[in-house]
């Protein structure tokens, strides 16, 4: 498999953080397979217009093409896949929501309209959800949720927290599992 993989980072963060670094070197030495890790503008004062213009123009809108969210990088992925025309997408979901998270008041814009569910999933091949049951940010109820909507396999772990570097979410291993398997749980 020489499909793509596109990674859509969250808020407050850069192609440079997280388990990015360690997901593109997995890419190129393990799963030899391309990983891209959208630059979006301003992740800390984000805007959803300029999001979702960013991944247009960075990512391919080929058919069978993975992408993977990350907290707010989650209903951006889902956005762009609404209007993107593609199919057979494997799909993986880290951390996000599609509702309002209270204290991230300032991310509303992202949420305020309901996602078409039906054609998302008319694009996916497969889907999973990820959360972890202390993630401090997101709470996992969030991404329960989001699993529900996108009628999809929800993992959660019982650590991991948010899954970024200052709380050692430098690595996701489960990640690895899962591109190695075709997102098979099994």
């Amino acid at each position: 498999m020489t499909d793509p993989i596109y990674v859509v980072h969250g808020y407050c963060a850069n192609p440079e953080a997280n388990w990015f670094p360690w997901l593109k070197q997995l890419g190129a030495t393990q799963l030899h397979r391309p990983v891209h890790v959208v630059t979006l503008p301003e992740p800390d004062n984000p805007r959803l217009a300029d999001w979702l213009a960013a991944c247009q123009s960075q990512i391919s809108q080929t058919d069978g093409v993975t992408l993977i969210g990350h907290s707010l990088g989650c209903i951006t992925t889902l956005r762009f896949l609404a209007q993107a025309d593609v199919q057979n997408v494997n799909l993986i979901l880290v951390s996000g929501f599609d509702d309002l998270v209270p204290g991230l008041t300032e991310l509303a814009p992202f949420t305020a309209e309901s996602l078409d569910y039906a054609a998302i999933r008319a694009k996916l091949k497969a889907a999973v959800v990820i959360s972890a049951r202390d993630d401090h940010i997101v709470p996992y109820q969030f991404t329960q949720r989001l699993a529900t909507n996108l009628a999809a396999p929800f993992i959660l772990l019982p650590t991991g927290d948010h899954f970024i570097t200052q709380t050692g979410g430098d690595r996701l291993p489960l990640l690895e599992f899962l591109l190695k398997n075709g997102l098979s749980i099994n």
